[in-house]
This record gives structure tokens, C-alpha cells and sequence, in this order.
């Protein structure tokens, strides 16, 4: 993914027009998602997230590390949506 003007932007090939993955080496996705190495090396171990092997190097795509962001609402959403709930 590309970021222009604030606006995400895919990559694509050139010649087949299919969306390119983008891949981190294990010490770069612990860099990018401010967490420890052995923590991607653990996930690796247990195929709990997807991977390549390019010989010995390991690398983690783009899209297995979205995959690990979950979303969680602040109470003050959850106390919000459940008095909305209860107004209407």
C-alpha cells in the first residue's frame, strides 16, 4: 500500500494488473507493531500467522499483520451505544 494525500493507494503489477503483497522481515513487523521479536517468531513456530521462507529469511506479508489489529471501542462507546440502546 501506497499513502498519497492521505489516501491509501494499492500497488499493482505492472504486467498482470494483480495487487502486490508487501513483506516484513520478523524484526521489522516487531519494529512496525511495537512489539518483541519472539513474539513473531512464537506466531511463526505455532502457524498461528502466515509466512514465506525464502531460504532461511522468514517474512511476514502486509496483510497477516492487519490481520492481528483488533479493534477494541473505548467504555465510553460501549457506555454511549448501550444508553442509546435504552433511549430508544
Amino acid at each position: 500500500m501506497l499513502i498519497m494525500n492521505g489516501t491509501i493507494k494499492k500497488r499493482y503489477c505492472p504486467h498482470c494488473g494483480d495487487p502486490q503483497e508487501r513483506y516484513y522481515s520478523i524484526e521489522t513487523a516487531a519494529m512496525i507493531m511495537d512489539c518483541s521479536e519472539q513474539f513473531f517468531r512464537n506466531l511463526v513456530r505455532d502457524r498461528r500467522i502466515g509466512y514465506v521462507k525464502l531460504g532461511r529469511m522468514v517474512k511476514i506479508p502486509r496483510s497477516e499483520l492487519e490481520k492481528l489489529i483488533t479493534f477494541v471501542p473505548s467504555i465510553e462507546d460501549e457506555v454511549r451505544n448501550t444508553l442509546a440502546k435504552f433511549q430508544s
